[in-house]
């Protein structure tokens, strides 16, 4: 069998792949593919010996293999009777293989058609076609069935050839998907530039094919639409993901839904953003949290970590739902993308911290995460369109006649009891065709009676965790104030708070701590003790806030003045005519003072008066001019205060 296979020539199929064999000095065969894109692979004789008859086999010679038989109707049973009965004549009349003059074919042709009563007849040339493809294709005339393209020689020359796919690699193989029309007018006007207008040039049409026909199709996807649509299209499903129990694989991730939400006074909050941990075994929904606003923030992917971990008692859940909700416990691992939210320090501390393995997929393969993905797709479907006020997909969006702030009519809470009951009382109570059948509830309960759920050793320590982070300083002089966040004070019931101001105060330190926070809950934070690392919880000082309040509520409930790029409003006081008066009398004023200020004492009527008083009484001695004296000498310098130069001694 070995002889007959390792034989420089031997036509053979490879992996359905047509290739021919070559014998190398070495004793080694080549395996040479008819596609050039196939590398060409070297085997030994055993390797190809091994081969024969599973994945390599020998094609006959002037045959050409094919995969597998020819699907035919009864049109095509028809046909291929009609065509037979001109190839048998055909080779009646010539040699083996034979395929005959024109004037014999001519003759075939005239003979059958008139015998089977065939009124459109065949060409000789046809004739001649067929006769050919039946004597090289392992179907025989059968292969000569269906449409088939022929084809020639192009009539341009490879230089043409190889500027147009300069241009289509310059103008057409680009991101942003420009056009065909684009690609061929550059290609025109820069054909003429350098071909001349004498030179014949290709039609659109045979600029078409050559685009085609550039690079293959996943390529020419990464070319235009770039890798990351080129890696959705190279994906292959081959097998279903499967796991054994529950919580042994789940999956994470967000969605953004375009269902804008109200607070209870009706004014507008955002739209929603959604937080949903899926179990892969059951389908079941462990974890799902409400987040106003876009974006993945590490608190809140943590947020929804702990609600799947932890238990939801009945009395957690909106008084209208009509079953439980018994999905809980510690996952050996949690899947996800490489998000922000998800990849940040917070949240993998807080896996390491529940005793999680956390896996990290690409990000934009969704087909990573499928069970979460088809989730999404459900709660869209059957759920979300439900609501009037969900604006669709953002490629809808632009068909709409209103905004989504303009189309929100649910409070927040509102929403998060419609979203939960259908969760529990319709998610989870249809049957699911990947469970058989079954509902993720009945498929959890049975797995629950088996594999048990469990919460970590630190569940009482992990609870508390919160993802957002922030320094703040202690304030007050005795450390009696708190601390400030999101414009809320903050303190604790056991003075914890203020005996670490202080003692740092003492030691000369600056008064800070570390702060957990969460923007799905403004009612509590969570302080870092710098000098213990223990945590303890402190809470809003304002009796306003309520516990479940977001940060999005708070910021609707306590708009900033200090907006619109620093102008805190009108100052009316200016245009006030009563202020007009005051300020105009003010600064007469302040003119009759100034000058008052700046008038020069009247020296000389001082100086009369003293001369008079001075006549009437000769006790009186002459004035003498001192420090403190005036003298009506003018101020000129004296000869003895210069030197015998006349210059001044102290110059």
């Amino acid at each position: 069998m070995f002889n007959t296979i390792a034989v420089t020539g031997n036509r053979v199929s490879f992996h359905n792949l047509h290739a021919t064999l070559t014998t190398l000095p070495d004793s080694s065969v080549a395996i040479t593919f008819d596609d050039e894109k196939q590398p060409t692979i070297i085997k030994s004789r055993s390797e190809i010996e091994s081969e024969f008859g599973k994945t390599l086999h020998l094609i006959p010679k002037g045959k050409v293999a094919s995969p597998k038989a020819p699907r035919l109707s009864i049109a095509d049973l028809e046909e291929l009777k009609r065509r037979s009965a001109y190839l048998d004549e055909l080779q009646r009349l010539t040699k083996k293989d034979g395929i005959g003059g024109v004037k014999i074919r001519e003759q075939v042709i005239r003979r059958v058609a008139r015998e089977i009563h065939d009124t459109n007849p065949i060409s000789p040339a046809t004739l001649a076609r067929w006769a050919q493809k039946a004597q090289r294709h392992s179907h025989g005339i059968a292969s000569t069935l269906g449409a088939t393209t022929r084809d020639r020689n192009s009539c341009f020359s490879q230089d043409i050839r190889d500027f147009a796919l300069e241009m289509i690699d310059d103008c057409y193989l680009q991101l942003g998907n420009p056009t065909l029309q684009y690609a061929y007018d550059c290609f025109t006007e820069e054909f003429e530039l350098r071909f001349g207008k004498e030179v014949r040039r290709p039609c659109r049409e045979v600029f078409r094919k050559w685009a085609k026909q550039a690079l293959d199709p996943i390529e020419f996807i990464e070319r235009r639409e770039g890798r990351r649509a080129a890696r959705a299209a190279g994906r292959n499903a081959t097998k279903k993901l499967r796991t054994e129990r529950i919580l042994e694989r789940v999956e994470a991730d967000a969605v953004n839904l375009a269902i804008g939400v109200t607070d209870e006074n009706g004014r507008y909050l955002g739209p929603v953003t959604l937080f949903a941990v899926i179990d892969g075994y059951s389908r079941s929904i462990l974890g799902l949290i409400v987040q106003v606003g876009r974006g993945e923030s590490s608190g809140s992917v943590i947020d929804s970590y702990k609600h799947a971990i932890c238990p939801k008692p009945l009395d957690s859940l909106p008084g209208t739902v009509q079953n439980n909700w018994p999905m809980y416990g510690a996952p050996e691992t949690f899947v996800s993308d490489g998000g922000s939210g998800y990849a940040s320090v917070q949240t993998q501390s807080f896996l390491l911290d529940a005793g999680c393995q956390s896996q990290i997929v690409q990000t934009y393969s969704g087909w990573r995460k499928p069970f979460v993905e088809r989730f999404f797709r459900t709660l869209r479907t059957r759920f979300a369109q439900t609501l009037r006020g969900y604006c669709g997909k953002h490629t809808d969006r632009a068909n709409l006649d209103a905004t989504i702030k303009e189309k929100a009519s649910m409070t927040l809470q509102e929403f998060r009891t419609a979203l939960y009951e259908w969760v529990i009382d319709e998610y989870h109570q249809t049957a699911h065709r990947g469970l058989g059948g079954k509902t993720p509830y009945d498929v959890w309960e049975e797995q629950a009676r088996v594999f048990p759920p469990h919460l970590p050793p630190n569940f009482e320590r992990i609870k508390f965790t919160m993802g957002e982070t922030r320094t703040c300083t202690i304030s007050g002089v005795h450390a009696h104030q708190g601390i400030q966040l999101n414009n809320l004070r903050y303190n604790d019931p056991n003075n914890k708070l203020k005996n670490i101001g202080m003692t740092l105060q003492r030691q000369g330190q600056v008064a800070q701590v570390t702060v957990e926070y969460t923007h799905n809950d403004v009612y509590s934070v969570n302080v870092v003790d710098p000098i213990t690392d223990d945590i303890f919880q402190a809470f809003v000082t304002d009796p306003d806030i309520e516990p479940g309040t977001t940060l999005a509520e708070l910021k609707v409930l306590r708009a900033r003045t200090y907006t619109n790029k620093g102008f805190t409003g009108p100052r009316n006081a200016r245009s006030s005519q009563t202020v007009i008066n005051a300020n105009e009398a003010h600064d007469v004023n302040m003119q009759r003072v100034n000058s008052r200020r700046t008038q020069r004492a009247p020296t000389n009527a001082i100086s009369a008066e003293i001369m008079r008083l001075r006549e009437g009484d000769d006790t009186l001695s002459s004035p003498t001019v001192g420090r403190n004296s005036m003298s009506s000498e003018p101020l000129e310098p004296r000869a003895e205060e210069y030197g015998a130069d006349g210059e001044y001694e102290n110059d």
